[in-house]
């Protein structure tokens, strides 16, 4: 999925990415191979191949786990602290790219559609397969990491509110 630059806003390290479990499905499910990459993406719209939508260089492993059990209710945010936190530079579009090889149950997120002509993600029902079927929905997501404080002084802060 492509997440656009002007909804994330400012450069941030991502070290968590949630999602927003939606009414259907059950409250467990189980991945086998489970694997998050994200990178950069210079359009705003998905090519079918999912390693063409990457700016070249900018895919990177951030998760990956032999297993994954995931349980939450109805609206409930499923957290996934990343393995290697990414830095993501407030000028491109993220991509966000989900991988497993088989599982069990059906936890599902709250999904929105984004546009009935721009596919933001991309879906496969094989995770080996290079290509797959665009799509406008989108996951509903958050993603997290520490706050973008600007640093300056002691002084500096004493002087500002001196004024």
């Amino acid at each position: 999925m492509v997440v656009f630059d002007e909804e994330i806003g400012d450069a941030m390290t991502i070290e968590t990415i949630s999602w927003q479990r939606g009414p259907a499905g059950s409250s467990d499910a189980s991945f086998n191979g489970f694997e998050i990459y994200m990178g950069l993406c210079a359009s705003d719209m998905l090519g079918t191949t999912f390693d063409d939508n990457y700016i070249p260089g900018s895919r990177t492993l951030v998760y990956k786990t032999p297993y994954l059990e995931v349980s939450a209710n109805p609206d409930e945010w499923i957290d996934i602290t990343l393995d290697t936190p990414y830095w993501y530079n407030g000028v491109d579009n993220l991509l966000i790219e989900v991988l497993w090889n088989s599982g069990s149950g059906t936890v599902y997120a709250y999904i929105w559609n984004t546009s009935g002509t721009t596919p933001r993600s991309v879906k496969s029902a094989v995770s080996s397969s290079p290509d797959g079927f665009l799509s406008p929905s989108l996951s509903e997501l958050m993603l997290d990491g520490p706050s973008a404080l600007d640093q300056t002084t002691f002084g500096a802060i004493k002087a500002l509110f001196a004024e």
